[in-house]
């Protein structure tokens, strides 16, 4: 009884948690024209873009096959289609379903931009993330919630198109909505419920 009451509860603080990425990427799978480094860091493996509602503001993040921080050159550039009048500037690498009209982009330095503006990048082992408001992003005729996006990875070092390392995805999607308070509320329940049944455990172990 209690395997299924964990089970249960496990099952259910997961599904709060939603899905913990839009999009996933083969590893390894460089683009042909690119001529810069291969250190596991410019391989991304899986991004996202999820805009919050109630603070207006994204998140962006993605995981390379490896550490990332103080990786020279690596950056990581979100591209963005916020309405109005885009460029498919990768048409000529076989990628013309990428479409942008502003761009974010996070650095191994630990440095990052929006547009011009500065803001804070985050760095944790293999995955790099900013918190973005949405006003340095204006729109061109979409809702925040309705911008489409994409990520590649650059060498900065290298010139051309030679420096685009990797796409995730290879086309614009929609940018993921943050998970309402109830299910934030659903989830914290859930992972409680689990740390009772653990203490209650230990306990009885004891």
């Amino acid at each position: 009884m209690k395997k299924m009451f964990l089970k249960a509860i496990t099952a259910t603080a997961l599904a709060a948690a939603g899905n913990a990425y839009a999009v996933s990427d083969a590893a390894n799978d460089f683009l042909s024209v690119y001529t810069g480094s291969h250190d596991a860091a410019f391989d991304v493996l899986s991004a996202d873009v999820a805009y919050n509602a109630a603070t207006n503001e994204f998140v962006f993040r993605t995981t390379t096959a490896g550490p990332i921080a103080g990786v020279a050159g690596a950056a990581y550039v979100f591209g963005l289609d916020v309405g109005g009048s885009t460029n498919a500037p990768f048409a000529s690498v076989g990628l013309p379903g990428v479409t942008f009209n502003a761009t974010v982009t996070l650095r191994a330095d630990g440095t990052g931009n929006a547009g011009a503006n500065a803001i804070s990048t985050h760095i944790v082992g293999d995955q790099i993330f900013s918190t973005v408001s949405a006003a340095l992003l204006p729109s061109k005729g979409l809702a925040p919630k309705d911008y489409t996006w994409t990520v590649w990875s650059i060498d900065s070092r290298v010139a051309g198109p030679g420096r685009l390392a990797d796409f995730a995805p290879n086309a614009n999607i929609t940018v993921s909505a943050v998970p309402e308070a109830d299910t934030y509320a659903m989830l914290m329940a859930g992972l409680g419920m689990l740390g009772m049944v653990a203490r209650r455990r230990s306990r009885k172990g004891a």
